[in-house]
């Protein structure tokens, strides 16, 4: 019994990351497919920011894909040094692939979309510098929570390439891409917070009638 709750809880981790990678994989193919061909609408689209693009992408493709490994209980108990040089790439390929994206909004967004880019690109890289300075100076609870923080700021990549196909988003061009992008940002920056208050917020069981017996023992 005392395993179990540990497990379970593991493995619907492992299942949501896994699903999530998939996913990753699936919008990026569909995204990218026509990539090498020259004369398509999406390699004409992102020419004036090729150099950028192809920079952005390896760096930030690597934070992406690193940082689901990050979570991993067992990973990080078992092989713990490991867990550390695979943390540091993540925060390298984060400080470079992030920045990148800016530049690549300017030269082929819409001024939305350049701000848009910009405030993904502030918080991801905030959360992850206080998730490093957190682990660099011992305070291993908040480097997590920081680093849970930092991390929806990179799922934004697949959610918003998820949901802008939806017709009725496509129906509306342009501003249906920024109503996106804007949301899936907007909930990247506060989502975090609350999944990582949620058991404060509404305790169970002996830790509501702890929690109860204690305000009530402070009115008194």
């Amino acid at each position: 019994m005392s395993t179990s709750a540990p497990v379970a809880r593991s493995n619907t981790k492992l299942i949501l990351f896994a699903v999530f990678l998939a996913l990753t994989a699936f919008v990026t193919f569909m995204k990218n497919r026509q990539a090498f061909d020259g004369k398509s609408e999406m390699a004409l689209h992102y020419a004036p920011a090729n150099v950028f693009l192809i920079l952005h992408a390896t760096f930030a493709s690597v934070a992406l894909l690193a940082g689901v490994f990050q979570f991993s209980n067992r990973l990080r108990a078992r092989y713990l040094t490991l867990h550390k040089i695979v943390g540091y790439g993540y925060v390298v390929c984060v400080f470079i692939g992030a920045p990148l994206a800016i530049p690549i909004a300017m030269r082929i967004e819409t001024p939305s979309l350049i701000a848009s880019t910009f405030m993904q690109t502030f918080g991801w890289i905030v959360t992850t510098a206080i998730g490093l300075y957190c682990i660099r100076s011992g305070n291993m609870v908040q480097h997590r929570r920081w680093m849970i923080r930092g991390y929806p700021f990179a799922m934004v990549f697949t959610v918003t390439r998820l949901i802008i196909p939806i017709p009725p988003i496509m129906a509306l061009g342009s501003t249906g891409i920024e109503i996106v992008v804007w949301s899936t940002v907007a909930m990247a920056a506060f989502l975090p917070s609350i999944l990582l208050e949620w058991r404060a917020i509404f305790p169970r069981g002996g830790a509501a009638k702890a929690a109860t017996t204690g305000v009530a023992a402070t009115a008194s």
